[in-house]
């Protein structure tokens, strides 16, 4: 029991929060792009739509390698807001910046896939980096009440 409660990988709840947005991004993640047929234009510019998804098949005809992508950026999403032991603002911020490098991954993935010039490639990261940000932004604040300690 010490060496879990004494070791880095204790249980943090907005870690578990990011995940659990993460795997229900990757089982319905595509149903609001239906609804709301705005939220499908970045995805139709190669820009990474939404938070990476944690699925177990890839979706439509992408390849198994943007599948793995996905799952890495969503292990890598997690695991910044898993080692967040700041509060509310504090875990916030750590979700922005993790969706920001999971959208990085997942944009230099899409240009190789691509074979993108130095322009497109640019641009792509630009992109990746700027999404994943946004939906940080707006998804953050879930894993930052998660962070707020008991009275």
């Amino acid at each position: 029991m010490s060496l879990v409660r004494n070791s880095s990988l204790r249980v943090s709840l907005p870690g578990m929060v990011a995940a659990a947005m993460c795997l229900a991004s990757g089982l319905a993640g595509t149903a609001p792009a239906t609804r709301l047929g705005w939220l499908a234009v970045p995805s139709a510019l190669g820009v990474p739509y939404g938070l990476p998804g944690l699925r177990l098949l890839p979706v439509g005809e992408t390849t198994w390698l943007m599948a793995l992508t996905d799952l890495a950026a969503a292990v890598l999403l997690v695991a910044v807001v898993w080692r967040s032991r700041r509060g509310l603002w504090g875990t916030w911020g750590a979700f922005v910046l993790g969706a920001t490098l999971a959208g990085l991954l997942r944009a230099v993935v899409t240009a190789q896939v691509l074979h993108a010039g130095l322009g497109a490639y640019a641009g792509l990261l630009a992109a990746g980096a700027v999404a994943g940000a946004l939906w940080g932004l707006a998804l953050g604040w879930l894993a930052g009440l998660a962070a707020l300690r008991r009275a």
